[in-house]
């Protein structure tokens, strides 16, 4: 029975757990900082939303692929 209860003990205690809602609060920020750039700004900050918005799906796979190994 302990075998059971070990992994779900030890999950809750990893960074990506802790600050789970944190990162999805922040990332949303930024993504709606990105759009907004991407749709209002000039040449530059339509540059900078853009590359925002690549930089923010990447992390997202990264990690999405953290928190399912555990970490």
């Amino acid at each position: 029975m302990s075998d059971v209860d070990e992994p779900a003990d030890l999950a809750s205690k990893t960074w990506t757990t802790r600050y789970r809602i944190a990162m999805g609060i922040g990332t949303g920020f930024l993504t709606a900082l990105c759009f907004w750039l991407l749709f209002t700004g000039d040449a530059t900050e339509t540059w900078i939303g853009g590359v925002g918005l690549a930089a923010l799906v990447a992390w997202v796979f990264v990690f999405r692929t953290l928190y399912r190994r555990g970490y």
